[in-house]
């Protein structure tokens, strides 16, 4: 089942066999975050968590999902409502046990003028399905998606990110890092979607890849889809190779070959990663990234 770190705050938290609801009251502001500890080796395996900040609240929730064995399938589900003027940074960190698989949907409806923040790494597992919707149903609501992932060997990673503006004024920024290698095998959707009313909105989406080693894979289709005329909306996708002028450069700065690939390699994911919240788990995710990358080397 799902634990939590105790949190001297308001919140309601109720967390059952195989299901958390977290319930954040009208206008409080958590400065200590709620850890979620979803441990895929405790019966029963968790199956959905749930978020209320109610309005003008400020909460940031850590969801570390971990453990499980060879062979074993888990299913998540986890919704977040954000009301009116709050503001809600929900952070996944994935590191399964290699052999598992994981199928992971993610959804928000952000009221109006409120913020939710999406950090999603995925960093383990034999193969992970993780989705992102966010809906915006009111005005001035935000949503700010900032995803890694990092298949080495024959992980397989697929992630979808979706924002859908419903209504007038909104907003939303997506950045996507991933890096595939050996015969690491990747998979990401990148949708932003207007409605006809939903003028003046404001979307943005980044996704950049890159490949060490030539079996490596990684597929990335972004798409916008516009119904409306006064909106600013840009996306843009790379797919490429570590620069091997770049390597050449730090080699004949003394770096070897390793390190050198190394270097770029997290420098890559900085993007993406400097979303997270805190430096103690941002420095968390840069050891998993480089072991990661030792294991790409051998």
């Amino acid at each position: 089942m799902a634990s939590l770190s105790p949190v001297k705050s308001a919140a309601s938290i109720d967390a059952s066999a195989d299901r958390t609801l977290i319930e954040i009251p009208e206008g409080a502001q958590l400065d200590d975050p709620i850890v979620v500890d979803v441990d895929l080796d405790a019966a029963p395996v968790p199956a959905a968590i749930r978020v209320v900040a109610g309005a003008r609240s400020r909460v940031t929730i850590v969801e570390r999902l971990h453990g499980g064995t060879a062979g074993q399938t888990v299913a998540l589900a986890c919704d977040v409502v954000v009301g009116n003027g709050a503001d809600v940074t929900y952070t996944v960190v994935q590191t399964a046990t290699t052999g598992v698989k994981i199928a992971a949907t993610r959804n928000s409806d952000v009221g109006s003028d409120g913020t939710v923040k999406w950090n999603v790494a995925l960093l383990g597992g034999a193969g992970a399905v993780d989705a992102v919707v966010s809906r915006h149903v009111a005005p001035g609501a935000t949503t700010e998606i900032a995803a890694l992932f990092f298949p080495v060997a024959r992980e397989n990673v697929q992630l979808t990110t979706e924002v859908r503006h419903e209504t007038p004024r909104t907003t939303s920024q997506t950045v996507v890092r991933s890096i595939a290698a050996g015969h690491g095998r990747g998979r990401y959707f990148g949708n932003i979607r207007i409605a006809a009313h939903a003028h003046g909105s404001e979307a943005s989406l980044r996704d950049d890849t890159l490949l060490i080693g030539k079996d490596a894979k990684i597929d990335a289709i972004p798409a916008l889809e516009i119904a409306a005329n006064d909106v600013k909306a840009f996306h843009g996708a790379t797919v490429g190779a570590i620069d091997d002028e770049h390597i050449f450069y730090l080699m004949s700065r003394g770096i070897e070959r390793d390190a050198a690939e190394k270097l770029i390699a997290l420098g890559f994911f900085e993007p993406a990663l400097s979303r997270f919240p805190g430096e103690a788990l941002r420095d968390e995710i840069r050891t998993l990234l480089e072991a990661k990358l030792a294991v790409s080397q051998r």
